[in-house]
């Protein structure tokens, strides 16, 4: 690795102006958005970064009118990773991100004994102006989906983007909604499963509801179709963990059609390249305009095909339609409509302190709705919000809005 100013690179500089001392990279990553704090980290332990011409270290306090220099080499390309030219079914595209309907049988990222072949792999073909992220020449992958998962997946083609992202998917602003045929017909309509995910016990290539050690995991399921002794759900993710929908499924003892990991060996009404999972719904909001953008990516053929042979099976078709999980959109639509008939309620809405979420949920609460900031901010796909310096606003008049 190249030294300060060696080579070529950016360099930066700064003036420290807070009257406070401050920490400097805490300082920094405030400054450069774009860049992880983990980025911001490996900068000055690299020696990258200098305060007053002399290096710097992560907690050197900053004073007034401190200059830093920051010196940014560029991205260093990865040399196993390999452009490969693999077709790609690509739903929208700008200079800062790429949403793509990704095809069962696609890794998403390289791992050992799986270099080649990837959708990385075909993102370094379709991008090759690709400006790097995390000081590499790679695309930037927001969340991942199973090898045999169809469907949505959004990838960032810069740094800012990527970090942007990121924040949606960990705070839930981006909405993910998924289509799955599963065994057996739940006792319920609708429900929510709250397991904690970890490495299964036993079989440690798989992952299982445990009581010990996992990760908070919570998944919301609605029945879309009953289809004899096969079902259609739509799920919506509060957690992001891996194989979650799998995992939750099977806890639940109606695992997902198709999958050889968490089913037992069925016969199959046709065969499948995997199970048959589908992420049909992407919302988020734009990481640089702001603009809310939604995608819907249409089923496989073979996941049709399954549906069609259900259904013939049965001579019907869809007996619930197809639409977004509700959830607590009725308290909130409740809410809506006690605002637009009531002008006080609407001025203390409208005062600087409630564009914050968490102020209008407390309001909405305290006029006898139960609703959660979640509720306001995701509602859809983020419709009621602005996204401005890292954070996110109740839009001015968004009880308007809300439709």
């Amino acid at each position: 690795m190249s030294g300060f100013e060696e080579g070529e690179g950016e360099l930066l500089t700064l003036h420290y102006p807070k009257p406070l001392p401050m920490r400097l990279d805490r300082w920094l990553v405030a400054q450069r958005p774009e860049q992880s704090r983990a980025r911001i980290q490996k900068f000055i332990d690299a020696g990258y970064v200098r305060v007053n011409g002399v290096m710097g270290r992560a907690k050197t306090p900053l004073r007034p009118g401190d200059e830093v220099q920051l010196w940014m080499p560029p991205p260093e390309p990865l040399p196993y990773l390999l452009a490969e030219d693999i077709p790609l079914d690509v739903l929208y595209e700008d200079e800062h991100l790429i949403v793509l309907n990704k095809p069962a049988g696609l890794t998403v990222h390289p791992a050992p004994g799986n270099r080649d072949g990837t959708l990385v792999n075909a993102l370094l073909h379709h991008c090759p102006d690709l400006p790097g992220i995390g000081g590499e020449m790679r695309p930037g992958i927001v969340h991942r989906l199973d090898k045999d998962t169809t469907g949505c997946i959004v990838v960032a083609k810069s740094q800012e983007a990527l970090v942007k992202l990121q924040v949606q998917i960990q705070k839930r602003i981006a909405s993910r909604q998924y289509l799955a045929v599963i065994h057996g017909v739940p006792k319920a309509d609708e429900g929510t499963v709250v397991g904690a995910i970890g490495r299964h016990p036993i079989d440690r290539k798989k992952y299982a509801v445990v009581s010990e050690g996992g990760r908070h995991a919570c998944t919301h399921w609605k029945l879309v179709e009953r289809l004899g002794d096969y079902s259609l759900l739509r799920f919506k993710l509060d957690t992001g963990r891996t194989h979650q929908i799998r995992v939750h499924c099977a806890h639940l003892g109606h695992p997902i059609v198709g999958d050889v990991t968490y089913s037992r060996c069925r016969k199959l009404p046709l065969e499948l390249p995997g199970q048959a999972l589908h992420a049909v719904h992407l919302g988020l909001v734009h990481p640089i305009s702001g603009e809310r953008l939604v995608f819907e990516a249409p089923l496989p053929e073979t996941f049709e095909r399954l549906l069609a042979v259900l259904r013939r099976r049965l001579q019907t078709g869809p007996v619930i339609p197809l639409g977004p999980l509700a959830m607590a959109e009725q308290n909130l639509h409740a809410f809506i409509a006690a605002v637009l008939q009531d002008p006080a309620l609407q001025q203390q809405l409208s005062t600087t302190a409630a564009a914050d979420a968490d102020e209008v949920a407390a309001i909405a609460r305290a006029s006898g709705f139960e609703l959660s900031p979640k509720d306001l901010v995701s509602h859809a796909d983020g419709a009621l919000v602005e996204y401005q310096d890292e954070d996110y606003f109740m839009k001015p008049l968004w009880w308007e809005l809300a439709g």
